[in-house]
């Protein structure tokens, strides 16, 4: 068990790295085992890093390891960006999150912490990217199970001999079951795209307004438990201007109940500057809001070192009401128990897809992509 007192402190510290201020540790006691535990759960390291340098070197000296492995990392994956870009020339496509959060919005450009590169392509243009990308030289990483096992996967995960993994969107929302509650039109977020330099390569990103939409999207259906999280959320949310146009996107994906969770959660933890009726405006009641607002005040974002808790628990099952909300998050919580109460089966050896698995997802893609969003 750590000290209760370490783990508070460890909390504020972390909280201080996200909003740019040099943390505060006690001297008197031994904090470095649970600081690491914390800001490599948070997946801040990096960031904490830099935040320790000069006041705590000897604490900065435990995150070393991370701050290398993240800039390492964000230097292949623009080495393989502009092999891409070379590839795909032609071809309409856009980088999200990793690489481009690193640079455009992270408080120490090249050092997020990111594992892979997420590149997005119409569902019409998806066979060529795919096939264009494989022969030159990218294999398949994904098993046919992952793309036909009963829906069509949103992506197509690709690696290459010293280069990053890839992720090849045709949809940002992964899961054919998903697209049934929420809508996020390729194609509109491919016209509404900006230019953004990543290190010497020009790409094409979302824009500001999609950008902050699609965080809070993606950061709640992952639980919103990570201050990365909320952080890019933070950053975001300080680059838009209308928010009108906020509340009007998140109302068209279907995802108003995640926009607010996850903007709420980040004004509560870094102050992050949101309307105080955009909860309102995004058709949502005052008990979300107070459900929302509960469930962070017994366990703050800051203190959670698992996957496992409520809070996320709650975020997976946002609904456009609180009652709507708790029913759901019950309802996972005992589905989860019950599942890890089975004994799992022993799970096959399966080798990635073949390019005949490759073709038929490519086939299936095109079928559901014709299909009107509701259908989808």
């Amino acid at each position: 068990m750590v000290d209760r007192t370490i783990r508070r402190a460890v909390d504020a510290a972390c909280v201080d790295v996200c909003r740019g201020r040099a943390p505060d540790l006690p001297r008197s006691v031994d904090v470095g085992g649970e600081l690491v535990r914390a800001v490599r759960f948070h997946r801040i390291a990096p960031l904490a890093h830099v935040a320790l340098r000069d006041a705590r070197p000897d604490l900065a000296a435990l995150l070393r390891e991370d701050r290398d492995h993240a800039l390492n990392q964000h230097v292949r994956v623009t080495a393989s960006l502009a092999a891409i870009a070379s590839t795909l020339a032609g071809t309409p496509w856009l980088v999200v999150k990793g690489p481009v959060l690193s640079e455009s919005l992270h408080p120490v450009a090249g050092l997020r912490s990111y594992n892979d590169l997420d590149v997005l392509v119409a569902p019409a243009d998806v066979r060529h990217a795919g096939e264009r990308l494989l022969d030159s030289g990218w294999h398949v990483l994904a098993t046919s199970d992952d793309l036909l096992n009963g829906e069509v996967a949103g992506e197509l995960e690709l690696g290459r001999a010293g280069g990053a993994v890839v992720d090849l969107h045709w949809s940002l929302v992964l899961s054919e079951t998903l697209r049934g509650r929420f809508n996020a039109p390729t194609s509109e977020l491919i016209e509404r795209s900006v230019p953004l330099m990543v290190g010497p390569v020009e790409v094409r990103t979302l824009d500001p307004v999609d950008t902050l939409v699609h965080l809070c999207h993606h950061a709640a259906l992952s639980g919103a438990v990570r201050l990365l999280h909320l952080l890019d959320v933070d950053q975001a949310a300080r680059r838009v201007d209308d928010w009108d146009e906020v509340v009007r996107r998140a109302r068209s994906w279907g995802a108003g109940p995640q926009v607010w969770l996850v903007l709420g959660r980040a004004e509560r933890v870094l102050g992050t500057p949101v309307p105080s009726d955009l909860g309102r405006r995004l058709g949502l009641s005052r008990n979300f809001g107070r459900l929302m607002a509960a469930v962070d005040s017994v366990l703050p974002v800051p203190a959670v070192r698992r996957e496992a808790s409520w809070p996320r628990l709650v975020a997976r099952a946002a609904r456009p009401s609180a009652s709507a909300t708790a029913w759901t998050a019950m309802r996972n919580a005992f589905l989860g128990a019950l599942n890890r109460a089975r004994r799992a089966p022993t799970a096959a050896a399966v080798g990635p897809a073949g390019r005949r698995d490759v073709a038929t997802w490519f086939a299936e893609v095109e079928r559901v992509s014709r299909r009107p969003a509701a259908q989808q």
